[in-house]
């Protein structure tokens, strides 16, 4: 018979990373080190946020959450992670593991939740091949209420679009990667403009990576558009392509691009992912990716194409 204990990662960690390769392996190869980053790296992680089933000292089953406590209510909860071993699958493991989660998510202060995502996440939410795990949160009340997508494009010979640069000079904008002395004001831009993005830009900075940051600013200087991109360069715990010998090993990532409600419909948002795309390219990245896009029009505009698909589940927690 199973209890529901909490993960200790020191104890646990390889027990559940066997899980996730007997689970896996063949669709999803992940190293173990970046499952490490991914589920105990994040500043936001605590002891107890993740959950085990444990049966007579066996672990047959893990759930992961993230929260992050220092944001204004109602707060959102994450599931990043449920795995249950092929052999004890449909033995009510997963619904226990799933409650608990819940659990602890509503414990913290959460008012919603959201199945993947968060600061530090493996999938955006539910992949859509993943038959069975969509009608198992279907089964526990989870609605699928939209779509997302990864995208890639191979960058070896990606060429920018003239008319691109044409559209921005026209309205005096200039987009270009940043320095130290630019980093302070992309944070303030992202805190004032994208709160729920601050996070990955203080990561970001926190380990030097000043030269990824790339800013749009308009004829005054200041900054209106941002992105960040991470390349075979960047920090080596950066975690921001998850699947190294999916897209490549030589993949670079392009995230977090927004631009300011009041210079929209200018061409920032184009000319940030153009930029940032031959970045990637000229610092050795083969293969650029995208994750956790919407504006696969705008994206495949540049080149890219959808490369993973996922059912955005979310619920409330009253």
């Amino acid at each position: 018979m199973f209890a529901i204990r909490p993960y200790q990662p020191a104890a646990d960690e390889e027990a559940i990373f066997g899980l996730w390769q007997a689970t896996f392996e063949q669709t999803w190869p992940l190293t173990r080190d970046t499952f490490r980053r991914v589920t105990v790296g994040p500043a936001l992680y605590r002891g107890g946020d993740h959950f085990v089933a444990d049966d007579a000292g066996a672990c047959v089953g893990f759930v992961s959450t993230q929260i992050d406590r220092d944001t204004l209510p109602p707060l959102t909860g994450h599931i990043g992670l449920l795995l249950v071993a092929p052999a004890r699958q449909r033995q009510g493991i997963g619904r226990a593991l799933h409650a608990s989660a819940l659990a602890h998510l509503r414990q913290v202060g959460a008012r919603r939740a959201q199945l993947g995502g968060g600061d530090a996440y493996l999938w955006p939410s539910v992949p859509s091949g993943q038959r069975s795990a969509l009608a198992f949160f279907r089964s526990c009340v989870w609605d699928y209420a939209e779509t997302t997508y990864d995208l890639v494009q191979d960058l070896r010979n990606y060429v920018p679009q003239a008319a691109i640069h044409r559209r921005i000079a026209a309205h005096s904008i200039d987009v270009a990667t940043a320095g130290p002395e630019s980093v302070s004001g992309a944070l303030t831009f992202a805190a004032r403009v994208f709160p729920s993005w601050e996070g990955a830009y203080r990561s970001v900075a926190a380990l030097g990576d000043y030269a990824d940051f790339v800013l749009a600013r308009d004829w005054d200087g200041r900054i209106i558009g941002s992105s960040i991109v991470c390349t075979p360069r960047s920090h080596p715990q950066r975690i921001d392509v998850r699947w190294k010998t999916l897209p490549g090993a030589d993949a670079g990532a392009i995230g977090v691009v927004g631009v300011a409600a009041s210079a929209r419909g200018q061409g920032v948002g184009h000319a940030l992912v153009e930029r940032a795309s031959e970045v990637l390219r000229d610092r050795q990245a083969r293969v650029g990716f995208i994750g956790w896009a919407w504006m696969v029009g705008l994206y495949g505009e540049l080149g890219y194409r959808v490369w993973r698909e996922y059912m955005m589940g979310r619920r409330a927690l009253p």
